[in-house]
């Protein structure tokens, strides 16, 4: 027989009852007649945390609220990344998709209240910046799978818990208020919550509704290239010594620096009704509602650069060598282009880009949850959730360009950021009218390299500050609306018996449909966005459309390279050019013209529909004087899929300009697609408690990940139409199967005092089924049998002719085939002093026979978001005063194997971040708390191939809040 000790009984009493409830320990004193004693703050929080992955089966992690309305974090992504193995994107400087294990946000099931909310991105992937954390009593993080959860997650399963009524009890009020300065953007936005739940008729009916509104304004410091492409045509390239290169080219594909201001509005609505007929039967009614829009307006300039049109240039501006030969662009060891210059077909452009994200989504839901007898309980749960996207008239990818035909230096060096330096040539005036810069913006030398000097410009600032000069460029509007509706119904009985060892015996079924719409919208198709490609010498912008922006001297300052840019450009309003674009044309050439998005052919629709069955059980017995108890079951799972939509075959290429080439397309035609596949997915788990405090867990189980939605679709999309042989296409398949993944879990935790633990585990994942992109040469056939030519390749580069090759696009095409090993450890510590002070640290270290080979291009297959990971929080808590600081650090890892507009991967460096929270407790029932987030104004890094292969250098800045919070 197991006897536990009265230290350990007296224990185990404490810590039930501090998760009987999400967010109070609290004995109904009418009933009762004890005092009613509020347990709150983060030793409550860590201690309900503990219990959970203590008394849980297999592996599992959680995080607890604080008090009623007060997560420890103000981003639930941000609370997240504390757990072991557990790390996050971010955007905007907010924390919004996550990767568990080195397995990126489409591989981790995301539940509210344990069924799936429909998602506003193209992928399966959930964004947790859609849900204030305000509205949130619990995350749980399960690392190992059960039979009884929704399959999915190869890398986990999160289930996140909104407040009830009747687990709070009585009549509660919880709310706060804060102010929060962003000091990028210098402004403070408020952000309020608030939260009313009561019980009535003898605790029979019970009422929450919970409400939170938040407002930010930030200004995002950026430089960008949007992708690095490989062996494109660059021509004659020389290493450093002079010598020709016949190896892999690597050449930017553009150079932009950026500031982007964000209006981030999140809405959220929760309101739970329960009611009670009988001791039996419990009747739950929800909603949860999200409005999360955010609004970006960006300006920036930067430079366009067309593979074949470059060359080299010496550092007195010469053109030419000894032998009046053109100088060639200069490569490094790996085959970077670090010194380039080009004057034919350069874009120098000033950018108002809008990248807007409009959301909304809702979630219902109606559960029975009826105890039949003592041994049988069943729940019956009703769900229906439905998310969207807006097309905004392609306002989530819009541009408005201005600019020149220009004259561009393009250099690399050992700084992250390169430089760009513009300046005449004597030797030749190739352009017309207005179009390009006149003065020289080259000056002296920064760790030699030409440095921006405003003195040598007319009237001491640059040309680039030249109203006179710009001329219409691009009016582009484009992006994806999205919906996604999902509705389950489930049925789930648990029958506990005390036969043979069989303590709980867990069977039931659920039927899941959910159909995603993506629709194109944009101005691409028609070719109406490069009406006044060319920069023709009318129509003149008119100056007071336009206005000097100046981005400040601490620009990007931190970042090893700045201070060679300018940091003051020309800058206009994109809506007020469209128009302005608009009436022009109708005024010149007396019709109408529209650069507004039109809905595109190339639609489609995904509908997958999952019929699931489980059983699953619990047994106990001895082993010496040790407990072991562990779960086993299984998850049959039926999958039908059905893609359905539109596709217009492309019939021509047509010339806009020097760099771009339009995509016309034929009719559409209707495409009806089927699939279907099913799975069995065991799973075994054992717990063996040594001592009272000490429990070691094994854990086996087969898991899986469906494909994104968007990549069954059978559409192929044209991408890039670009001269020089620029030409690529992307394609879905509706034949993929889902990731398979077998599972091991090994881990020992030690209990050792309240609230105080330590812990060490081993995990292994063998997943089948990956997904890759292969590439493949494409060609297109026309109606008439022939194949689709490249007017740019014949002997009039500006239109068809007789000598015009076929157009062979670069085609990725997703398809399953490769296999990879995941293992890893994760080590966690957790202690409370007596004196208040408390500390928890944890690691994960991940490994990983997937790898990214950076000097292998032919490379289709390497693991995502494969990182390691630390976390130190140590905190100091009394009866009125609460401290905590913070500290996350995510180690390099490979975030995409593809670019925007670039040919290999996008690698994001170490990025680590120190974030401080405090609150003092004025009265039982009102306090007053402070926020600090990103105290060491950390920027993100993001990279292709080589460390010199800059993608992206984003600095949020650091926020602080100072806010009010009550709870009665």
């Amino acid at each position: 027989m197991y006897n536990k000790t009265k230290t350990a009984c007296a224990v185990a009493a404490v810590l039930s009852t501090m998760v009987a409830s999400p967010l109070v320990l609290a004995q109904d004193a009418a009933q009762q007649e004890v005092e009613t004693i509020a347990v709150t703050g983060i030793r409550s929080s860590v201690a309900k945390s503990m219990d959970v992955k203590r008394s849980s089966a297999g592996v599992v992690d959680a995080i607890s609220a604080e008090d009623i309305g007060d997560f420890p974090d103000t981003n639930l992504a941000e609370s997240l990344q504390r757990i072991t193995g557990v790390s996050i994107d971010r955007s905007g400087g907010e924390g919004q998709l996550i990767t568990v294990r080195g397995f990126g946000p489409q591989f981790n099931t995301v539940l509210v209240n344990g069924r799936q909310m429909a998602s506003e991105n193209q992928s399966r992937a959930f964004s947790f910046d859609t849900i204030a954390s305000e509205l949130v009593s619990s995350l749980d993080v399960h690392k190992t799978s059960t039979a009884t959860m929704q399959s999915g997650g190869v890398g986990s399963t999160i289930n996140v818990n909104t407040a009830r009524p009747f687990a709070l009890g009585g009549f509660k009020v919880a709310g706060s208020v804060k102010g929060v300065y962003d000091e990028n953007s210098e402004s403070t936005t408020p952000q309020l919550s608030g939260l009313i739940s009561n019980t009535f008729n003898d605790d029979t009916f019970g009422v929450l509704l919970a409400v939170s509104h938040q407002e930010r304004e930030t200004r995002l410091n950026q430089a960008q290239i949007d992708g690095w492409l490989e062996n494109v045509g660059v021509p004659n390239p020389v290493t450093e010594s002079g010598e020709a290169w016949d190896g892999n080219v690597f050449s930017p594909r553009n150079y932009d620096h950026k500031v982007t201001f964000e209006d981030r509005t999140r809405t959220n609505a929760n309101l739970v009704l329960q009611y009670a007929p009988s001791d039996d039967l419990v009747i739950t009614a929800d909603a949860l509602y999200s409005k999360f829009d955010v609004e970006s307006n960006a300006t920036s300039y930067g430079h366009w650069f067309t593979a074949p049109n470059i060359q080299g240039v010496a550092d007195d501006g010469s053109l030419f060598d000894a032998n009046g030969d053109r100088l060639s662009p200069t490569v490094d060891a790996n085959g970077t282009v670090i010194d380039l210059y080009q004057e034919v077909g350069l874009a120098t452009d000033m950018h108002a880009k809008t990248f807007d994200r409009l959301t909304d989504t809702l979630s219902l839901g109606l559960n029975f949850d009826y105890q039949y007898n003592d041994n049988l309980n069943l729940k019956f749960d009703l769900s229906h959730s439905t998310a969207e996207r807006e097309a905004n008239n392609g306002g989530g990818d819009q541009l408005s360009l201005i600019g020149y035909a220009n004259r561009v230096r393009f250099q690399v060096d050992d700084n992250i950021l390169p430089v760009a330096s513009m300046f005449a040539d004597a030797n030749a005036n190739i352009y017309s009218g207005q179009q390009e810069i006149d003065g020289a913006i080259v000056a002296s030398p920064v760790d030699g390299f030409p440095a921006y000097d405003s003195s040598l410009t007319p009237a001491g600032v640059s040309d680039l500050l030249d109203k006179d000069n710009s001329r219409a460029h691009v009016m582009l509007r484009r992006g994806w609306a999205v919906e996604d509706e999902v509705t389950q119904l489930r049925f789930d009985g648990e029958y506990f018996t005390d036969n043979g060892g069989i303590t709980e015996i867990r069977f039931g079924t659920q039927y899941s449909n959910e159909t995603k719409s993506l629709t194109r919208w944009d101005n691409e198709g028609v070719g109406i966005h490069c009406t006044y490609c060319g920069y023709p010498d009318l129509p003149e912008i008119p100056a007071d459309a336009q206005y000097v922006f100046n981005a400040g001297n601490d620009f990007l300052s931190s970042v090893s390279g700045s201070g060679r840019m300018p940091t003051s450009w020309l800058a206009h309003n994109g809506e007020a050019n469209f128009a302005f674009l608009e009436n022009y044309y109708q005024s010149v050439n007396g019709s109408a013209i529209s650069f507004d998005a039109v809905r595109r052919n190339n639609s489609f629709d995904v509908e997958e529909q999952i019929l699931s069955a489980y059983v699953e059980m619990d047994f106990e017995g001895e082993v010496g004087d040790m407990l072991l108890s562990g779960t086993a079951g299984f998850r049959y799972e039926s999958t039908d899929v059905s893609v359905t939509g539109t596709e217009a075959p492309i019939i021509q290429l047509t010339v806009l300009d020097q760099t771009e080439m339009l995509a016309q397309y034929g009719e559409a035609q209707p495409i009806d697609v089927d699939a279907d596949y099913d799975v069995i997915l065991p799973n075994f788990s054992m717990k063996l408690e040594i001592t009272d405090d000490l429990i070691a867990r094994a854990a086996v189980s087969t898991t899986i990940t469906r494909p994104t939605l968007e990549s069954m679709s059978p559409v192929t999309v044209i991408t890039t139409t670009r001269q020089g042989g620029d030409l690529t296409s992307t394609s879905g398949n509706p034949g993929l199967e889902p990731f398979e993944s077998d599972n091991f879990d090994l881990s020992v935790e030690w209990y050792y005092d309240i609230a105080s633990y330590a812990s060490i585990g081993y995990f292994r994942k063998h997943v089948s089924n990956f997904i890759v992109n292969s590439q493949e040469d494409r060609t297109f056939t026309l109606s008439d049998g022939s194949l689709l030519t490249d007017p740019s390749t014949g002997t009039d580069s500006s239109g068809p002719d007789g000598a015009d090759s076929v157009a062979v696009f670069t085609n990725t095409l997703p398809n399953n085939g490769e296999n990879a090993i995941v293992d890893g450890f994760e080590l966690a510590w957790q202690h409370s002093f007596d004196s208040g002070f408390g500390v928890l640290a944890n690691a994960t270290l991940v490994d990983s026979d997937a790898k990214l080979d950076p000097y292998n291009i032919n490379q289709v297959f390497a693991l995502t978001g494969l990182s390691d990971s630390y976390n130190l929080v140590g905190f100091y808590e009394n009866d009125d005063f609460m401290i905590r600081l913070a500290y996350n650090w995510r180690g390099e890892f490979v975030q995409s194997l593809t670019q925007s507009q670039g040919d290999g991967p996008t690698i994001v460096e170490d990025y680590q971040q120190l974030d401080l929270s405090a609150s003092y407790e004025l009265s039982d029932s009102l306090g007053i708390f402070f926020e600090g987030i990103n105290l060491t104004e950390e920027y993100v890094h993001k990279r292709g191939r080589f460390s010199n292969h800059m993608l992206l250098v984003e600095d949020s800045g650091r926020r602080w809040a100072f806010g009010v919070r009550g709870s009665f």
